[in-house]
């Protein structure tokens, strides 16, 4: 099918997507929707937050499929945007799912949808009657004054769906090359960057506590281990090489590994 869509620079889309799935963050962080004991007057504090996720999740997808090159539909479903993208893209985002559902604890740790080809087959909903059309995002968009068309009105979260817009908007800042891996802004790594500061500055005491510093050849881990077996860790060769390191301890060095855990003491769910 012909791209009949005219799109903006690759620079301008990438910031206007960043910049429209902040403010949905900040609005929805501070407008959370209430739990009521009426399903319907639930969806409809969250309708605003649930019709912008799709939006931003359909537009993120269409903008990655354009930079990668393909031609875009304009009809579509967001499964057939998804089954656009190169293998390593929709792997990519695999895992952003796959670890946001791993690490945010709660009920939204047991979400239903174990994955994200799930998760978009169900925010699709049933094919359209005469078209090619799907009625997932239809029955979402009208729901304020229309009955549901699909057999069952999706599931949605708006957590699942802005960390599925972020993980395409991160593929497309780096999609110029010569960034960093957009393997590393999963939301593990993100709970990592929140204990960083507390990690620098137990080590800058340390370093100034008032003896010539020199921690000698060594792994300390700091925290861990999470779902998939990785820990907070310092690498130490005496003070020419300091690293400090998120994943598997490199036991393979051969380097001591001593366990700092109980004195750093390193909260398990730091905030995002």
């Amino acid at each position: 099918m012909p791209n009949k869509i005219d799109f903006k620079d690759p620079l301008w889309i990438t910031a206007w997507l960043d910049t429209a799935l902040k403010k949905e963050q900040e609005k929805y962080e501070r407008c959370p929707v209430v739990p009521d004991a009426v399903p319907g007057h639930e969806s409809a504090q969250g309708w605003g937050f649930v019709v912008a996720g799709y939006f931003l999740v359909e537009e993120s997808f269409k903008a990655l499929a354009h930079v990668r090159g393909k031609s875009v539909p304009t009809k579509h479903s967001l499964t057939m945007l998804f089954g656009l993208l190169d293998d390593a893209d929709q792997d990519i985002l695999r895992e952003y799912y796959l670890d946001f559902r791993a690490t945010i604890g709660g009920n939204l740790a047991r979400f239903p949808f174990a994955t994200l080809d799930e998760f978009l087959s169900n925010l699709d909903g049933d094919p359209k009657p005469g078209g090619d059309d799907y009625l997932g995002s239809f029955d979402w968009r009208y729901f304020l004054i229309e009955n549901e068309r699909s057999r069952e009105m999706p599931t949605v979260s708006v957590e699942y769906l802005h960390e599925v817009a972020y993980g395409a908007i991160v593929i497309l800042e780096r999609a110029g090359g010569g960034a960093d891996n957009p393997h590393n802004c999963t939301r593990s790594f993100r709970l990592r960057w929140s204990r960083e500061r507390a990690v620098t500055d137990w080590l800058h005491a340390r370093m100034n506590a008032g003896d010539e510093w020199d921690p000698g050849h060594k792994i300390e881990k700091l925290w861990g281990p999470d779902y998939k077996g990785r820990f907070d860790y310092f690498l130490f060769r005496g003070t020419a090489q300091m690293i400090y390191g998120f994943g598997p301890i490199p036991e393979h060095l051969g380097l001591p590994v001593i366990d700092m855990r109980a004195e750093l003491d390193l909260p398990d769910t730091p905030s995002p």
